[in-house]
């Protein structure tokens, strides 16, 4: 016994009446696995300045007058982020 018969599937139809949603839920899909590790690196990077900033801000003296300790800890835990 054939599914496709017994259940009415003929994909060949199927692909001609509804190739524009295919494509573009296909193109989404690939679209989202492509840009998915950016996403992730750009979390992980302000993961990591969100806790160097308590971290510097914990041990923080002032060294400029112009900046204050929070813009600071976050200039620091910027740069000890990005590897500057």
């Amino acid at each position: 016994m054939k599914w496709n018969r017994a259940l009415g599937l003929n994909i060949h139809q199927l692909w001609e009446e509804h190739n524009k949603v295919i494509m573009y839920a296909g193109s989404f899909l690939l679209l989202g696995i492509w840009l998915n590790p950016l996403i992730q690196q750009a979390s992980y990077k302000n993961k990591c300045i969100h806790f160097a900033t308590k971290e510097f801000l914990a041990r923080a003296s002032i060294e400029t007058k112009s900046l204050t300790e929070r813009e600071l800890a976050r200039t620091e835990a910027y740069r000890f982020c990005n590897h500057i």
